[in-house]
This record gives structure tokens, C-alpha cells and sequence, in this order.
């Protein structure tokens, strides 16, 4: 039995993806503690979830987005977590922004998990400003360096992988795939949801313009759920369309989940291509999340995420900004039901591997 610590640098409620890692390790006799930074200082200082011991460090209110006090935060949360950590047969960093901690173990295994091009999100509220892009350059220069001195690497997609590749780092694709579940019945009116990271205003934008479109007695409900940076805006631009029926909720737990979706017919996922990512291979968790429930996914077409959607039937494509094609993919999948054929069971094979080769 290893005694393994992950470190994720959110309140880890809900993070399927850490969680569901977390669980395999324990599933394979393992102890498994997540330390998580609970920025918000809302959330259960110490709660079990799924069988997985999460431990949340409290360092002050800390605003998420690429600000002063968002670094200086994460600084302190890191900190906590060392101290907290103790001996351990394996560092799991999930991340790019839990890798320094890295340097707080000696003669220990360090698996990082890259779940996302961690230095373009900071790039998000202002593309074009020099003094972000600057601070995105860094970011990515210190994640490749540090990436180098890790014992093992995954990812969540093959993109980000290939991106690895190009860097000479060489990294085994884990995707962020739930399992299965027993498809609940459909609601009669047509909803769709986002569940999720409120990290931008722009799809939803395109959203409301693209139901707006539709006759009145067409036009679905939408349910988004999640908190972020942007929550609040989104939250008024909601409010500003009083011709639509838009509900937003604030932050769900994981175990929520099932209800959510028994709410909604479709999952609305797409992104604006100015995150870097979306063209370099980010797979959007609540795509798999809305499958395993039966629930179609409407994403952005000619990027990774849309191949995996059109190859294994789990939704439709629609090109950024074409309100007139997401307004038509929205009725058009009306009474369509999915199935996540591919569910966690190859991921867990893939991870187990990887803890087979560091000797876990």
C-alpha cells in the first residue's frame, strides 16, 4: 500500500476528474488524501466524497483569474499544503499551478497531471494585452521547465499531448470520462444546460442570440450551473433577457450532478476560440459527463473536442459565432438520446498503468 497526496488548486467540488483518479488509487489498496484550496472559504474544511478524503486549505479569500492577489494566494495555499502533506510514496500535482510544490518532496515520485493549458487562461479577460501575454509567456516557459524534473506526465486529451510532444516531454492521455449511468427520462420541454466553470461571457452571448432566433413557442429553457470568474455578468446578462427562460444557480456538489441532468435535454459546451486551448485539444468534461446520462452535446465544430463529438455520435458541431446553425442544432436535437460508449473503464486501465511503471 502507497500512501499518495493530490493537490488541486480548487475546492475540489466538484472535480470529477481528481476525484475519480483519487478513487482508483483506493480501489487499488492505496491511501489517498486530496488536498484542495478552498478559495472561497465556503466549503467543508475536511469531507469525504466518493470514499476520497479531501482536506481544504483555508488562506484567506482569493479571487480566481490571473490577478496579484490570485498568485499570492496560491503561493500560501501551496505553503499549507507542504506543511500539511508529511511523508508520501507518490505527489500527484494536478496541474500546472501545483507543480512548484514539487520542491517540497526529495526522493519521491511526482505524477503531473495537465488538465488544460494552465498559461492561457490568464490570457482570457484581455487577449491582446502585452503585459498578459508576457505573464502567459512565463507561465508556459516554468511549466516546461518543471515538467521536465516530474517522474511520469498525463493528460486529459490526445491534443494536449502531441502539444507535449512538440516540447519533448512524452505524456500518457487519460481522458476525463465518467461511467455509464441509467438514462433518466427526458423532460417534456426542451432545456438545455451548462454545468460548469463560469470563465466567460461570449457563449452565452451567442447562446441567448441564437435562441432568440427561434419562434417563441420554441424557444428551450437554460439552466446554468457553476460559479467562475464571470458568473456575475453572466448572471446580468440573464437577467437582461427577460424573453428568455434562463435559470442560473450558483456552485453544485458532484452528488448533484445526476439531478441536474435529469433537468436538462442537451448540454451546451462551447467555447470561445480565443482560449488557446480549444484548438489544442481541450475535451470538456461535461460533453462525456452529458453522454453517460444519455444527453447530446452541442460543441464547436473544426477542433478536437468536435472530431470526438461527430466520431462517436455524442452531440453536433456548430462554428464559433454562427447563431443561425446553434439555433437550428438546438431544435434539431430535440428527443435525441446518446450513448458514452468509451466510459472511465479504459481511462482507469491507462492511469493504473501509469502507477504500474513509477512502481505504486
Amino acid at each position: 500500500m502507497a500512501r499518495i497526496a493530490a493537490v488541486v488548486s480548487n475546492g475540489c467540488a466538484p472535480d470529477p476528474r481528481v476525484i475519480r483518479e483519487a478513487r482508483w488509487c483506493i480501489e487499488q489498496g492505496h491511501e489517498m488524501v486530496i488536498h484542495a484550496f478552498d478559495r472561497r472559504e465556503n466549503l467543508p474544511i475536511d469531507e469525504v466524497i466518493d470514499g476520497v478524503r479531501i482536506i481544504r486549505h483555508r488562506v484567506g479569500f482569493v479571487p480566481y483569474g490571473g490577478t496579484w492577489s490570485t498568485w499570492r494566494g496560491l503561493r500560501r495555499f501551496l505553503a499549507s499544503a507542504a506543511d500539511s502533506i508529511g511523508p508520501v510514496d507518490l505527489l500527484h500535482c494536478h496541474d500546472a499551478d501545483t507543480l512548484p510544490l514539487a520542491r517540497s518532496v526529495t526522493d519521491t515520485p511526482v505524477l503531473f497531471d495537465m488538465h488544460d493549458l494552465h498559461h492561457t487562461w490568464v490570457r482570457m479577460p484581455a487577449p491582446n494585452s502585452p503585459v498578459r501575454r508576457f505573464i502567459s509567456s512565463r507561465m508556459k516557459s516554468n511549466m516546461l521547465r518543471r515538467a521536465k524534473t516530474v517522474s511520469s506526465i498525463i493528460t486529459s486529451s490526445t491534443g494536449f499531448a502531441e502539444w507535449l510532444q512538440e516540447r519533448g516531454l512524452n505524456s500518457v492521455v487519460v481522458e476525463n470520462r465518467p461511467q455509464r449511468v441509467e438514462t433518466l427520462p427526458f423532460p417534456e420541454r426542451l432545456t438545455i444546460g451548462y454545468f460548469g466553470r463560469i470563465r466567460e461571457v461570449e457563449p452565452f452571448k451567442l447562446l441567448f442570440k441564437a435562441i432568440s432566433l427561434l419562434p417563441e413557442t420554441e424557444r428551450p429553457r437554460v439552466i446554468i450551473a457553476g460559479d467562475g470568474t464571470r458568473f456575475t455578468e453572466v448572471q446580468r446578462l440573464a437577467s437582461s433577457h427577460a424573453e428568455l427562460d434562463v435559470n442560473v444557480r450558483d456552485s453544485f456538489n458532484h452528488a448533484d450532478l445526476p439531478n441536474l441532468m435529469s433537468e436538462i435535454n442537451l448540454m451546451f459546451a462551447m467555447y470561445s476560440p480565443k482560449r488557446g486551448n480549444i484548438n489544442d485539444g481541450a475535451l470538456p468534461a461535461k460533453m462525456f459527463e452529458a453522454a453517460a446520462h444519455g444527453r447530446p452535446s452541442i460543441v464547436n465544430a473544426n477542433t478536437p473536442m468536435g472530431a470526438v463529438c461527430e466520431s462517436e455520435g455524442l452531440g453536433v458541431t456548430v462554428d464559433w459565432g454562427d447563431s443561425q446553425a446553434l439555433a437550428s442544432a438546438i431544435t434539431g436535437l430535440q428527443g435525441t438520446q446518446v450513448t458514452l460508449e468509451i466510459d472511465e473503464s479504459r481511462e482507469r486501465e491507462r492511469f493504473l498503468s501509469v502507477l504500474d511503471q513509477l512502481k505504486i
